[in-house]
């Protein structure tokens, strides 16, 4: 049997102990208060109160099959569309997400397609 080097060894021993370690996954809960930068799609819904004769927009961030809701102050709700991609940065509490309040919380990273259009 040929005699493989140690060091060729413990290298093969720390790569199969590295795949087999639990990692976490979207579905994973973040600590709350979490300072995170996370990367995702903006789905926005419209709730109607006809007896109120108001509506209320609701945002949030679709991100790997994870969806979290967007606590966002008026002027950074204002300049997000549906289908945007964008990198948000704030904290995380379970699955609300609330972006920093300085401008350069929430970055444009691609616009939402537009529909109809040729390219």
């Amino acid at each position: 049997m040929p005699r493989v080097p140690i060091p060729l060894s413990l290298a093969a021993i720390l790569i199969a102990a590295a795949a087999l370690a639990p990692r976490p996954t979207a579905s994973q809960p973040t600590p709350a208060g979490s300072h995170i930068t996370i990367e995702g799609t903006i789905v926005m819904s419209v709730e109607d109160d006809f007896q109120r004769d108001r509506a209320t927009r609701r945002y949030f961030l679709n991100q790997s099959g994870r969806q979290l809701e967007l606590v966002l102050a008026p002027h950074q709700a204002a300049g997000l569309r549906p289908g945007m991609a964008v990198r948000i940065t704030g904290q995380l509490a379970g699955n609300v997400l609330t972006p920093d309040p300085s401008d350069e919380s929430i970055v444009l990273l691609r616009s939402p397609a537009v529909p109809g259009a040729t390219r």
